[in-house]
């Protein structure tokens, strides 16, 4: 029989248009719109008439999807399933909290939990083995620090790890009391875990996205991609389970998932990119293993951690060159920084097309900052670092150094695009958190009044543009993400009002009322 319908009210069935909101679109020739209509995923107007679905966003603002420049998907969602100590004040708790969770499971069952910072404790040095290994002498235990680059371990852990105090480490580890294991330590107890399941990393990820889409969240640059955490997301894609946008960095220690890729060339799809490499270089400042050029100032015999050598870096930067990948570095110490910078230079030799990265580029020397310009590398950062550390990085770099902490200023006044992320779960991942940081350099409770540093406070146009659209450039998406105009995804966040103009302050009291990914509204109040 034929179809009596109008073959228009057919085609407007497949559109989508967003009306009665202030519209931020990031595009210089539109900078404000009052609708975009979307089809198939992507923008094909704004201001026009309404056709198809019609949804009120009821006055809000809606923004480019924003997008976390560096997390780690598949440990968040096992960090909202382990043990949390984020704001625990005592060893002693913590341990109770353990003990507890060791009575409620069979011996030799191992208990994990993450998020202790001993900067919050009465005495705010690492623990020794007495507080931990009474109460838990059948289980395994081993707790991750709240920057991931130090985990506290018990005896039972160590002796299946074949710990002993008298052994030899190698370079870029360190161990302090028997029992806090820092950067390269770590993988010794690494090694003794249960396997990696694909079940259990599908399970995290399922957990993860309601809770990244409820912080309008609608990318992430997933900054440590093992082999595991790939496969399981490619089989979501394929059944149609995974509703955001991911740029994986390859985890560096799997030489043959590299070898693969380098050969095999780089994956871009809607919802999967792969074409970056991830390394470290050395550790965190609040575990006193980021490399520093002076000794810190409350370990003066402690320079930090270099955990690749010069050789190693050149080796996998030149592979990356080859294949066409773009290499990101973990460097946070202004040594780290330096010699990474140094490496990248001796590499790609100025300016170029590759887009390298250097992530967190936390504490900078100022003659270091014109290297990023010289060769086109683009600062990484997580502005709620700089409002987590800065109550006690002054005893731990002192005076003389904490102006090297969080240069987002004077990286964007030397034209550079900084990409903006939380480096979840280490932070909340609240990316909103993230904006007020960087516009602030205050805590939630507004101290230090005028801004820790303030003159690296950021306008809120560009704090937006860290999330959207320079996390974007940073990911080579910056040709269909970061804006609202015609041709782009249809990839939306809608809050309660426009951050771009409220006073910083207001900020935190900024709703997340709809997240849109490909067109399709996945969260809303």
């Amino acid at each position: 029989m034929e179809n009596s319908e109008n073959p228009k009210t057919l085609m407007n069935q497949n559109l989508t248009t967003f009306i009665n909101g202030r519209i931020i679109t990031l595009d210089e020739s539109r900078p404000i719109a009052k609708s975009v209509t979307v089809s198939g995923g992507r923008i094909i107007g704004l201001d026009e008439s309404p056709v198809g679905k019609i949804i009120d966003l009821n006055c809000g603002a809606m923004i480019p999807g924003l997008c976390d420049a560096h997390m780690h998907l598949a440990i968040f969602g096992n960090f909202l399933s382990e043990l949390s100590f984020m704001g625990v004040n005592s060893p002693h708790i913590i341990a109770q909290m353990v003990a507890d969770e060791a009575g409620a499971n069979p011996p030799g069952t191992w208990i994990f939990g993450r998020g202790w910072d001993q900067t919050f404790w009465a005495s705010p040095e690492f623990p020794n083995t007495e507080i931990l290994d009474a109460l838990t002498p059948d289980h395994p235990v081993m707790l991750t620090r709240v920057d991931g680059h130090a985990a506290w371990v018990n005896k039972c852990a160590r002796n299946l790890a074949g710990y002993s105090s008298d052994m030899t480490l190698p370079d870029g580890a360190r161990v302090v009391n028997d029992c806090i294991f820092i950067d390269k330590a770590m993988e010794m107890i690494w090694k003794v875990l249960p396997p990696k399941d694909e079940r259990r990393i599908r399970k995290y990820i399922d957990r993860a996205l309601p809770e990244l889409w409820a912080r309008g969240i609608t990318m992430v640059h997933d900054a440590w991609m093992d082999s595991e955490t790939l496969s399981v997301i490619e089989a979501m894609i394929g059944e149609g389970q995974f509703k955001m946008n991911c740029y994986g960095m390859l985890a560096s220690d799997e030489p043959d998932l590299l070898e693969r890729f380098f050969l095999q060339g780089p994956i871009v799809s809607d919802r999967l990119i792969i074409r970056s490499v991830k390394t470290f270089m050395d550790g965190a400042l609040g575990s006193r293993g980021a490399a520093l050029l002076e000794p810190y100032s409350d370990d003066p015999h402690n320079r930090g951690l270099i955990l690749l050598s010069g050789d190693e870096l050149e080796s996998l930067a030149l592979k990356c060159l080859a294949a066409g990948f773009q290499l990101n570095t973990h460097a946070i110490g202004d040594r780290a920084n330096r010699l990474v910078l140094n490496l990248y230079h001796r590499v790609l030799k100025g300016k170029n097309p590759h887009r390298w990265r250097i992530e967190h580029a936390q504490m900078m020397a100022p003659d270091d900052i014109p290297m990023f310009v010289e060769n086109d590398i683009i600062p990484s950062m997580q502005p709620s670092h700089c409002t987590s550390d800065m109550r006690w990085l002054d005893q731990r770099i002192g005076d003389h150094r904490t102006d090297r902490i969080s240069r987002w200023n004077k990286f964007i006044n030397a034209g550079l695009k900084v990409a903006g992320g939380s480096d979840c779960p280490i932070e909340s991942g609240n990316l909103l958190h993230e904006i007020y940081a960087a516009t602030t350099r205050q805590n939630h409770s507004g101290f230090p009044e005028s801004g820790w540093h303030s003159a690296e406070s950021v306008k809120p146009i560009d704090a937006l543009k860290m999330f959207t659209s320079w996390a974007a450039y940073s990911a080579f998406e910056d040709h269909r993400r970061g804006k609202i105009t015609p041709g782009y995804c249809a990839d939306f966040t809608v809050l309660s009002q426009d951050i771009t103009t409220i006073p910083p302050s207001e900020i935190l009291n900024t709703e997340v009322l709809m997240t849109v990914v490909g067109g399709e509204v996945v969260y809303e109040v």
